[in-house]
C-alpha cells in the first residue's frame, strides 16, 4: 500500500501498469531464499528482458505472471517469500516516497486517524499495487480490491492474496499501530467477487 508522500505519484498513462515495488523485493527474496536459478526461471516466465528500475511503471500482466508462477512452481515456500517482499516494498516506500515528516505525523496522531489517512492515499495511488484493479475503502477498518490482477484467472479453495495482505498490514503496523492485522476475508480466486481485507487489533501482550 502506497504511504503518503509530498505529492501523489503520477499514473502511467497506458492503463494497466503497477509499480516496480510489486516485482524487484520478490525478485530478491526469491534469490536469497531459492537461488538464481529459481529466478531466471521466473522471469522468464514473466517475460522480463531486464527487472525494472525503482519506481519504473511494469506491465500487470508481467507482474501476475511472475506471482502466479511462483506459487505454481514453489508452492512450498511462495507465501513466506510473498510475505517477505511485501515487508520489503513498504520499507523501500517508506525509505523513498515518504517525507521524513510525514512519518513523524503519522506515528504520533491516534491510530485511528492515522489508518483513515494510509487508506485514503491508498485510493489516491492503488494503481501501484492494483493495476487496473478497484480498490475502494469499504469502511473504518475494511477494504476492497476487484479485478486484484496478481490472482486473476486463478483457482483456490481458500484466499491467496497473501503478498497484499502483508503489504496492507506491514503498512499500517509501520505507521499506525504495530499491533494492527490484517486479514483477507475473501478472495476472487476462492470465487469471490472480491479481494477484501481487514484490519483487527490484535490483544496487548499479557502484562503489558
Amino acid at each position: 500500500m502506497t504511504a503518503p508522500t509530498a505529492g501523489l505519484l503520477r499514473a502511467p498513462r497506458r492503463k494497466g501498469m503497477m509499480g516496480s515495488q510489486t516485482v524487484l523485493p520478490l525478485v530478491a527474496a526469491v534469490e536469497r531464499r531459492l537461488g538464481t536459478e529459481a529466478v531466471a526461471q521466473l522471469l522468464d516466465e514473466a517475460r522480463f528482458l531486464h527487472l525494472p528500475d525503482p519506481g519504473e511503471p511494469v506491465r500487470e500482466r508481467q507482474v501476475a505472471v511472475l506471482h502466479q508462477s511462483l506459487r505454481r512452481n514453489h508452492p512450498d515456500t511462495a507465501e513466506e517469500i510473498q510475505r517477505e517482499a511485501a515487508r520489503d516494498a513498504v520499507e523501500w516506500i517508506m525509505a523513498n516516497r515518504m517525507p521524513a515528516r510525514a512519518r513523524l505525523l503519522l506515528t504520533n496522531m491516534p491510530y485511528p486517524l492515522a489508518v483513515w489517512m494510509l487508506g485514503r492515499h491508498a485510493v489516491q495511488n492503488a494503481w501501484t499495487f492494483g493495476g487496473s484493479g478497484k480498490f475502494s475503502i469499504l469502511g473504518t477498518n475494511e477494504f476492497q480490491l476487484i479485478d486484484n490482477p496478481t490472482v486473476r484467472g486463478e483457482h483456490s479453495a481458500s484466499p491467496i492474496c497473501v503478498w497484499h495482505e502483508e503489504l496492507f498490514q506491514h503498512t499500517f503496523r509501520r505507521m499506525a499501530h504495530s499491533r494492527l492485522r490484517c486479514v483477507e476475508t475473501s478472495c476472487m480466486a476462492a470465487g469471490a467477487d472480491a479481494c477484501r481485507f481487514r484490519l483487527e487489533m490484535e490483544p496487548a501482550p499479557s502484562g503489558a
